[in-house]
């Protein structure tokens, strides 16, 4: 039975059907989505088939990028479907699809300007070029895929037979592949490369293995290669890895002069940020700050990090308000999200203030409290006196979304069908990929109707996704969700859903890969013993079928951690996302943040793991504005006060 769209989308949305179309197009789906999950592939495909069109084509999506299909299936489903999500791994699968096919004309039309990405795919351009007579290209397709792909042993056999010569390149792909951690395509190299650089890649994987013995390995290691880079980033993860953080952070300066010693500064940048922030916190702060801003990066995350770390250091630890500014420009530059911008701008404030700039200062600190739907725009708004801004407590203001061209999509209709067979994480695949090509008037609108649907998982999502944009959607940002109850909570409801959206993001289902399930995201154990001390049955499928039972036993245990530090959020929060005892131990090496000796701005910037830093201000911004959501009413920023308590 063929169902048309519309109906489709009148399922999803809980509207009025026959009893029997629910049976017929999102029972069949359900099933074969079952079927495809044991990649039993021809029921699958039987079953969708009931469903609709575009319930078929999720079973077809899936079982392409499974690499399932033929080259004539692939080349359809692009022709039908060039808009939907997943596509580049769609393409990879297809090279094997492509390497079966015997026409150069095919094949090379196939890749058309994009590169493969698999062994099995550039020999069949490699091949296609040859028989064309573009023997340079081919060549350079042969170069370029030795040096740079994943490769099996038959691949690699295939090539050399075509091209012996690249024998030459091996230990140039040795070092592409010890950088990317392809450890057993290197150690499958080892044979083929040199004796110095058998030492190398031995010691090198040693190290990264956490191995034993790895000190003669790296004794071994010839003079001419002792400091190579890839030799030296495995040493310093080493030391850092076995807390020996003098010795590391010897080695990364001695490393971080140039470029050419780092080799890859990318991928040097999260343990630099780890060590600098390590040698901070043992007093030592110019070395942390040579540390961090001798990164050699010219941009990216990694490098937004270490400048605002570099810039941080440099003001609060040095004293050089100058060198910081620099430092918090170069932020500037590198970022352009809300919760970048602002801080990027906060601390601008800060050290042109420290500089006795104070217009200069005020300027700063009015430019990112623009953006107070993050902890740095509202830290500003704050130290201006400012009120929370009105319009992050209105309603979202949104055209209806039959009446926008995307209600047309088969990504939007692929995306409502599977939440509503309750493919909750397949269906937000869908909705976002749509999101990623609308205005805000668009947004807006996809993101009321997952708000009408009950979904405001979904539209916390969407709204984070167009924050990355700059559009602001604040009532699907920070959403009212029923998930969370208004009785029956141990803490106030605005803490309980400021919790709520940094642990989950309102997924009742969610589960981690550490085992914590749920609303607010507990560990099972946790949950048990906080159901023994309510009183309460404990079930533990409950804690991801019924979120207020969730939500019940979360704000317990969240209870009991404001008894014991009281309402300081920079505490409890912390206590909530890595365990009570790491605060404790922190209130003893930083200071106690309720304690007006201590900073508590600066006692966020030093929490240690990079997770629960992040923790603390999600929560806290979140609090602030569920605070006047609930209240109705704007009212002053005040959250210094939340993270002291």
């Amino acid at each position: 039975m063929q169902i048309l769209r519309p109906l489709a989308l009148l399922l999803t949305l809980g509207l009025a059907t026959p009893a029997s179309a629910e049976t017929d197009a999102v029972g069949a789906l359900r099933l074969a989505l079952a079927e495809a999950g044991r990649a039993n592939w021809p029921e699958a495909t039987r079953l969708a088939a009931q469903s609709s069109p575009v319930g078929a084509d999720i079973i077809e999506w899936q079982r392409l990028r499974a690499g399932e299909g033929t080259l004539t299936e692939y080349e359809a489903f692009l022709a039908r479907r060039p808009d939907w999500p997943g596509l580049p791994l769609l393409r990879e699968k297809a090279e094997t699809a492509v390497a079966r096919s015997s026409t150069p004309a095919r094949v090379l039309g196939w890749f058309g300007s994009h590169l493969p990405e698999t062994g099995a795919g550039s020999l069949a351009v490699i091949r296609a070029l040859q028989a064309s007579g573009r023997t340079a290209e081919a060549e350079a397709e042969a170069r370029r895929a030795w040096v740079n792909l994943p490769m099996t042993s038959a691949d690699q056999t295939a090539l050399f037979a075509l091209y012996p010569g690249l024998t030459r390149l091996t230990t140039e792909r040795l070092a592409t592949m010890l950088w990317a951690r392809e450890d057993a395509e290197a150690r499958r190299l080892l044979p083929q490369v040199p004796a110095d650089w058998q030492a190398l890649a031995r010691a090198r994987l040693a190290l990264m293995d956490r191995a034993e013995g790895v000190d003669a390995l790296v004794r071994a290691v010839p003079e001419a290669l002792a400091s190579h880079p890839l030799l030296a980033h495995a040493r310093a993860d080493w030391r850092i890895a076995k807390d020996l953080w003098a010795e590391a952070a010897a080695l990364m300066l001695d490393q971080s002069q140039n470029l050419d010693l780092l080799g890859q500064p990318e991928a040097w940048a999260k343990r630099r940020a780890q060590l600098a922030r390590q040698m901070l916190r043992e007093g030592d702060a110019k070395a942390a700050y040579r540390i961090a801003a001798r990164h050699q990066l010219s941009g990216g995350a990694d490098y937004a990090d270490l400048e605002f770390l570099a810039g941080f250091i440099a003001l609060r630890r040095l004293g050089d308000a100058d060198t910081a500014l620099r430092h918090f420009q170069h932020l500037e530059q590198a970022v352009g999200t809300p919760i970048s911008v602002s801080r990027a701008k906060y601390w601008q404030g800060r050290a042109l203030d420290a500089a006795k700039r104070p217009a200069e200062a005020q300027a700063a600190f009015q430019a990112a409290a623009r953006h107070q739907t993050a902890y740095y725009g509202q830290l500003a708004a704050e130290r201006l006196g400012q009120p929370l801004d009105p319009a992050l407590l209105a309603p979202l203001n949104a055209a209806d979304w039959r009446s926008r061209a995307f209600a047309r999509s088969t990504v939007l209709e692929a995306g409502l069908l599977l939440l509503r067979v309750g493919d909750r994480t397949l269906g937000k695949r869908f909705l976002l990929h749509l999101a990623e090509g609308l205005g805000p008037e668009d947004l807006a609108s996809l993101a009321s109707l997952s708000l009408r649907i009950n979904e405001p998982h979904v539209a916390v999502l969407l709204a984070k996704q167009g924050a990355e944009r700059g559009i602001i959607l604040p009532a699907a940002y920070f959403p009212l969700a029923d998930l969370v109850p208004d009785s029956g909570l141990a803490v106030s409801r605005a803490f309980a859903l400021a919790i709520s959206r940094r642990e989950s993001e309102f997924d009742p289902a969610a589960r981690s890969s550490a085992g914590a399930r749920g609303l607010m995201q507990l560990m099972p154990e946790t949950a048990e013993r906080m159901a023994k001390e309510l009183g309460l049955p404990f079930d533990l499928a409950n804690l991801t079928r019924d979120p207020a039972y969730n939500a019940r036993l979360g704000s317990a245990y969240l209870a009991k951690l404001v008894d014991e530090f009281g309402p300081s959020v920079a505490l409890v929060a912390s206590g909530y996302n890595a365990g009570p005892g790491r605060p404790r131990r922190w209130i003893t090496e930083f200071g106690d943040p309720r304690s007006d000796a201590v900073d508590v701005i600066d006692w966020v910037e030093m929490i240690p793991i990079s997770e629960t830093r992040t923790y603390v201000m999600r929560v806290s911004e979140s609090l602030v504005i569920y605070r006047a959501l609930l209240r109705g009413r704007p009212g002053p920023v005040r959250l210094t006060a939340e993270l002291r308590g």
